[in-house]
This record gives C-alpha cells, sequence and structure tokens, in this order.
C-alpha cells in the first residue's frame, strides 16, 4: 500500500510538470539606470477556467528574484512564482534570441556545419585506418627476411602483392586528403556564415548560456482567449555612463549640448530591437512625499568665497566681465529645442528620457554610445587673456539663463567651428544667472608679455628709492577675421604706508583703485599685431631695496 501511494505521488509529479506550458516572452521596453536596469516583457497565454501552469524562458541569469512583478487582473491573478535557474545549450539559447526567419537560417547553417564537422571526423578516421595499413605493408617478411620464402617466385609475388597495395593506400590516402582539405574550407565558410547571421541580428556571437526560467501558477476565473499578461524585473550587471558632446559655433553664436549615453551589460540577455529609455537616478522603493523647509531668500555667495573681500572682488570682476561683454554683444534670448532621450555620473537631476527608435545592446557586448538628448542655446562668446599668469589667449562662451538648458554636471568633449580642441566638465555649481563655460584655448591669438624696471634711483640726499615698472603686452591676431580680446593685467596694491604706487599710466585700460586691475577691451581686424604699454611708479624706503617683487 505505501509503495502505492508513493507511485501516486510521482506521477502525480510528473503529471504536473507535463501540465506545465513552456512559453517564450516578448520584450517590451527596458529602462536603464546607472548600474541596474528595468526589464519589461508580455507574454500571450490561453487560459482555462481553473489553475494554469507556465514556464516563461529566456530571462536573464541576473534578474533579481524579489523584483519580479506581474500585472493583475480583475478575471485572473497569480498563485505562485518560483525561478530555477537553467543552461542552455547554443540552439536554446538562439531559439529565444533570434527572430523566427533568422533562427531558420541559423539552424540550416547549423546542421550543414554539423553534417561537415561529420563527415571531417570520418575522414581523419579514414587516414588514420590508412596510414595504419601503410605501416603493416612495411612489416611484411618479404622486406624483412627473405630467407623465410622458399622460393624466388614467391619472394617476387610477395613484393608485387606489397607494391600493388602500397600504391592503392597511397592513391586512397590522396583522395581522402584532398577531400578533408575541401570539408575543413566548407566548415570554416559555414562558421563565417553563422557568425556573421549573429553579428546582424544579435551584434555578437558569443552566447550567455545561463538563463532564468520563471515557473507561476496563474488561477482565471473563466476561459481567456489571448490573454495578455505583462511582466518585469530589475537586473544587475549594467553600466551607464553619461557625457556631453559640447558642440559651440562662433559664426552663428549658438551652443549645442548634444547628451549622449555609454551603456554595456552583462545580464545574460541581449536586449534586441527593444524601446530603450534612460534614468538619471537609480531605481528606488515607493516612499512618502517629502517636507519643504522654509525658503530664505539671500544673495548667491558661491562656497569657493572664504572672505568677505574676495567675494566682493570676486563678484565686482564677474560684473565687470559681463559689463565688458555687454558693450560688444547684444544680450541674447535663449533658444532651445530638444529631441529624443537620457542623462548622468554625477547626477544632479533626476530624469527619464525615452528613445525615439528601437536599440540594441548586448549581453557582454561592446559598450553602447546613444546620442539621448540635444539642446541649442544662444550664447556669447569672448576671448581672455592674463598674460602675467599664462601667456594663452582663453576662448570663452557665456551662457545667459543656463538653467533651462537642464545640464547635467558630467564630462564633456568640446568642440569649436566643428574642431575638437579639449576635454572639460560642466560645472554649475555658483554660476549665478550666467553660465561661463571654458571652450578652450585660442591658438590662433598670440600674446606675449614682457616687463622692464628702470635703474633704482636712490638720490645722495634722498630716504627713497624710486623705480619705474614698465609692462609691454604684445598681441597678434593670425586669423582672416576680427576679434574682440579682453585683456586683464595688474598694478601693485601697497599695503605698507611707507610704499607707494603712483603715477600709473594704464594706457587706455579701465583701473580698478581698489584691486590694481587694468582691463582692456581690444578690437583687432585679421592679421594685425600691436602692443600696449602701461607703467607705473614705486617709491619705497632706501633700506627695503632689493626687498620688492616688481612684476
Amino acid at each position: 500500500m505505501k509503495s502505492f501511494v508513493i507511485m501516486l505521488s510521482l506521477l502525480s509529479v510528473v503529471f504536473s510538470a507535463l501540465a506545465q506550458t513552456e512559453v517564450f516572452p516578448k520584450l517590451e521596453k527596458v529602462t536603464v539606470y546607472p548600474s541596474s536596469a528595468l526589464v519589461e516583457k508580455s507574454i500571450t497565454v490561453y487560459l482555462k477556467r481553473g489553475e494554469n501552469q507556465f514556464v516563461i524562458r529566456g530571462n536573464a541569469n541576473l534578474a533579481i528574484d524579489d523584483r519580479i512583478h506581474f500585472s493583475s487582473s480583475e478575471d485572473w491573478f497569480l498563485s505562485s512564482l518560483n525561478t530555477i535557474q537553467r543552461t542552455l545549450t547554443p540552439k536554446e539559447f538562439y531559439s529565444t534570441q533570434l527572430s523566427g526567419a533568422a533562427f531558420t537560417q541559423y539552424l540550416s547553417l547549423k546542421n550543414q556545419q554539423d553534417e561537415v564537422e561529420l563527415k571531417i571526423n570520418n575522414t581523419q578516421l579514414l587516414i588514420s585506418t590508412l596510414d595504419a595499413q601503410q605501416a603493416a605493408l612495411q612489416n611484411l617478411k618479404a622486406i624483412r627476411n627473405t630467407v623465410a620464402f622458399d622460393s624466388i617466385d614467391k619472394i617476387k609475388a610477395q613484393f608485387d602483392y606489397q607494391r600493388r597495395e602500397t600504391q592503392s593506400i597511397a592513391t586512397a590516402r590522396h583522395k581522402a586528403a584532398t577531400e578533408l582539405a575541401d570539408l575543413q574550407v566548407k566548415s570554416r565558410q559555414l562558421a563565417n556564415e553563422i557568425n556573421r547571421l549573429l553579428d546582424q541580428n544579435l551584434g555578437t556571437h558569443s552566447p550567455s548560456l545561463g538563463q532564468k526560467d520563471i515557473h507561476l501558477t496563474i488561477y482565471s476565473n473563466k476561459n481567456i482567449n489571448n490573454a495578455k499578461i505583462d511582466y518585469s524585473y530589475m537586473v544587475t550587471g549594467v553600466s551607464c555612463q553619461y557625457s556631453y558632446d559640447a558642440l559651440f559655433d562662433e559664426q552663428r553664436s549658438q551652443a549645442i549640448f548634444a547628451l549622449k549615453a555609454t551603456v554595456s551589460q552583462n545580464t545574460g540577455e541581449h536586449w534586441h530591437g527593444c524601446q530603450l529609455a534612460f534614468s538619471t537616478s537609480e531605481a528606488g522603493y515607493a516612499g512618502f512625499d517629502s517636507e519643504l523647509p522654509v525658503y530664505y531668500l539671500i544673495s548667491h555667495t558661491p562656497a569657493a568665497y572664504r572672505t568677505k573681500a574676495a567675494m566682493n572682488s570676486t563678484l565686482q570682476e564677474r560684473n565687470m566681465i559681463m559689463a565688458e561683454v555687454s558693450n560688444t554683444y547684444s544680450d541674447p534670448a535663449r533658444k532651445a529645442k530638444s529631441i529624443t532621450a537620457s542623462t548622468s555620473s554625477n547626477l544632479t537631476l533626476s530624469r527619464e528620457y525615452l528613445l525615439n527608435t528601437p536599440q540594441s545592446v548586448y549581453s557582454l557586448g561592446k559598450p553602447q554610445t546613444l546620442p539621448l538628448q540635444r539642446d541649442t542655446a544662444s550664447a556669447i562668446f569672448a576671448r581672455f587673456a592674463t598674460p602675467k599668469n599664462e601667456e594663452k589667449v582663453h576662448f570663452t562662451a557665456l551662457l545667459p539663463q543656463w538653467e533651462q538648458l537642464g545640464l547635467l554636471e558630467v564630462g564633456c568633449n568640446v568642440y569649436l567651428n566643428n574642431r575638437f580642441v579639449s576635454t572639460s566638465d560642466v560645472v554649475t555649481a555658483g554660476s549665478g544667472d550666467t553660465l561661463r563655460f571654458s571652450v578652450g584655448q585660442d591658438p590662433n591669438v598670440l600674446v606675449k608679455r614682457k616687463h622692464t624696471l628702470s635703474t633704482p634711483d636712490k638720490g645722495l640726499l634722498s630716504k627713497e628709492v624710486t623705480r619705474v615698472v614698465t609692462v609691454s603686452i604684445t598681441i597678434k591676431n593670425t586669423k582672416n577675421e576680427p576679434i574682440v580680446l579682453r585683456l586683464k593685467d595688474q598694478v601693485p596694491i601697497s599695503s605698507d604706508l611707507e610704499i607707494k604706487v603712483q603715477d600709473i599710466n594704464p594706457a587706455g585700460g579701465t583701473l580698478n583703485k581698489d584691486t590694481g586691475t587694468i582691463r582692456w577691451i581690444v578690437p583687432m581686424q585679421p592679421l594685425e599685431q600691436r602692443t600696449i604699454t602701461f607703467s607705473y611708479t614705486v617709491k619705497y624706503p632706501k633700506e627695503k631695496d632689493g626687498t620688492l617683487v616688481l612684476q
């Protein structure tokens, strides 16, 4: 009786397994997060009234079990769900990843390749047999010991037999070797055709043989034809980084920020021809509405400004720059145009972008770089030079109302007039109402600085020394178009009552007496060269001679 019960239990398990319907899902959408992804799929099945058991094949082996979720309905409900890790054969894997026509072509080529490989093995076995027969002929008595034969005729007959057999074996071996070479060529051709087919349809011919089956039981209140059931799961093994191509066009006074994402994954499944979305923040769990703290309105003070004096100086300098720019350029209205999709690495915004066209990202494939969003804005372009610090001319874009661009703080490649010039980072912290973006050095505008000191005038009866400092700045525009250069230098500010800076000649520049900064707006024609020379006088006690550094 006990044996009978055990047998019934085993039969129940077998029949239960046989009752499971194998289904293959359709990939609907993938939302990519910086280090994970949400994979959305669907199955279309027939539901009979009562209990229905299914096995869903072809899910990522890195799918997180407790993040698998199915849609719900008034007509049916999910009564059980579990997952089983499974190792696939290449044919099983490709059956879930290739379209019907592509998989049929793959099977045809693979069957041909298998037949050729079988023929190669049989031919190699034939050659080995012929080689063994050839070796056996070498051991015949007529060759090794002619004394064993009692007549010349028998020896002659033995040699004739050996000669005929050797020739026959040699002919057969040559034919087999020729066939083997042809078969090996055919095998390589078929392998190349299979690889091309897989590359065209999957982007890779390296199968991911580990996948996860989802076993589920659905109880339906009635018979339903073509019931569409949606489900999703979170998956790890994803890497996504964001960056910009910052494109600046001086002639059009235009800046374009083209956002792109570089994504790779080793989830164990290919995302082939699916809808792809990108999110700037990681997937989170449900939470409560956050509170708003009291909003105190204060003036903008970037964290880098450690003292009030430094803050005032910096704000004053920035206002002067904007004033200079306004003298030459009208304040442009910002234009922005958005196309399709994504976001970043040090992300300050939480956004999601959906690509309009189907995309493919393959497991263990090469990283894919996808264009996501393109914002266009008017920009004010200016050239700045501070030759006392470095003899370079920096090209800068000023972006008013930059907040409307929604820029992410990520790295970018910088292009000027369709030519790559540098790499940089988008830094928006402390920008105020205008973002100042360094495009790079302009090698077509040259600047040189030279300073000279007069011989110290000490006087016989005087207690003071007088020296004149002369600074010459030479600028050359090698471009075939006019430019405006914003030049900056300085005279020293004395913090010692015994040291006097006087007779300042700013050479037409604007002197800020509080900071000692001199600014020039220098319009230059194509290929023009000019020199700006300014000077100042320093008087100080004789005992301090040699202790001052005058630049």
